[in-house]
């Protein structure tokens, strides 16, 4: 079993060697040596003049940070958890002005795990006071962290700044989740006035969270030009093997392409099977151009699509069934050019939509001016003529 004085031990020689990779496990509340740690019994109350005695300013005051918070975690009494996994975290920010980028790791680490403490912390505070104001001040701490990584000024090669996309993705999940998106603003802006390497030059895991959190908040910002471009980044460069992680930035993603008239691959579908649980009936009646199909779907998906905040997207998607509704009526007519807009109601009226005409015909001008269709209407004669020339192009290329 793992004694203390050996993960001391450990401790040193990887801090003396500045070996981040082999620290940063030593530092998690994830790691094996937890367990151990826990069988051995140590009294808090010596915690620190154990650790003054072993390490100098200001590993002493991390470890010993890190063990209470083992030991309180262990106890499930989370908020001195927190109160120690913040005092670590701190402890850290005060010696990185002396530290390279080799300490990013462990510094990924402890961040990442005051995050999970605090939420856990505000799991319980959060039925009495209605608040998350752990994760709250967590935040306030890790942006911190944030700012020691995007305002160093040692050597480009060996220089924190390298930690900063990460710092962002623990920073973003946080905003996101107590619903502080305005707070991502002030990080960007950061961003952008900073003097920083390409993004390409980061690792693909943070390059991928960073589009991923950009791309919802184009999405929030209905400005879905940029968020599909944002989410289509982050989906190619996930790897396959995160699953889990592709099926979250498709949650997203699919809802700005049915907008479009983009609809998902069988061999999608076939890959992500909650994919297509969500989205598999509305990709389908939209193909076709079964409005009544389309609405039964979304009236089914719509618990799930309100919390995952795409509802309303997905509902603005039924003008492109419209459509497909509408190239239906005109085929099966043998491709006339000039139909009756009755017409259309009665297909409208067949679907479910009960409108009146001069609705129809609004809805006719609406596909018109959109460019789903090319034609013009003739409103005395109550007509729609189309262009004899591909009258219904291509949803994406409009």
């Amino acid at each position: 079993m793992l004694g203390v004085q050996t993960y001391f031990n450990k401790l040193e020689n990887h801090i003396d060697n500045e070996n981040g990779k082999g620290l940063a496990p030593l530092l998690s509340l994830q790691d094996n040596h937890v367990k151990h740690i826990i069988h051995q019994h140590i009294q808090p109350t010596q915690l620190d003049m154990i650790c003054k005695s072993k390490f100098d300013a200001p590993w002493n005051e991390i470890v010993a940070a890190h063990v209470k918070t083992i030991l309180a975690f262990d106890e499930g009494d989370y908020e001195t958890a927190f109160d120690s996994q913040k005092e670590l975290v701190q402890a850290f920010q005060r010696g990185m002005g002396t530290m390279t980028r080799w300490c990013l790791p462990a510094l990924y680490i402890i961040n990442n795990d005051l995050r999970i403490v605090a939420s856990k912390a505000d799991d319980e505070l959060e039925a009495v006071e209605g608040q998350r104001k752990k994760l709250e001040e967590a935040a306030n701490v890790i942006s911190k962290s944030f700012t020691y990584c995007i305002t160093d000024r040692g050597v480009l090669h060996s220089s924190k700044k390298y930690g900063t996309y990460c710092m962002i993705g623990i920073l973003f999940r946080i905003y996101f989740k107590l619903r502080q998106q305005n707070l991502c603003k002030n990080i960007l802006r950061a961003v952008k006035a900073a003097d920083m390497p390409s993004i390409e030059h980061f690792p693909k895991s943070d390059r991928v969270t960073f589009r991923y959190y950009l791309g919802r908040l184009y999405f929030l910002e209905e400005d879905y030009v940029k968020a599909e471009h944002e989410l289509d980044l982050a989906f190619k460069e996930c790897t396959n093997k995160s699953l889990k992680n592709k099926e979250l930035i498709l949650q997203t993603l699919l809802p700005v392409k049915l907008m479009r008239g983009i609809l998902p691959t069988y061999a999608l579908f076939q890959k992500f099977q909650k994919t297509r649980q969500i989205y598999g009936d509305l990709a389908t009646a939209i193909r076709i151009g079964d409005v009544k199909a389309f609405n039964v779907a979304l009236n089914v998906s719509e618990p799930l699509l309100i919390r995952q905040g795409t509802y309303f997207a997905i509902e603005k998607a039924e003008s492109i069934a419209i459509r497909q509704l509408f190239r239906k009526v005109y085929l099966i007519l043998g491709m006339k050019t000039r139909i009756p807009i009755q017409t259309f109601k009665q297909a409208l009226d067949f679907e479910g939509l009960h409108v009146d005409l001069e609705e129809a015909e609004w809805m006719l001008a609406n596909m018109i001016f959109k460019g789903y269709m090319k034609g013009y209407l003739s409103h005395e004669k109550m007509f729609l003529v189309l262009s004899k020339d591909n009258p219904f192009p291509s949803v994406v290329q409009s």
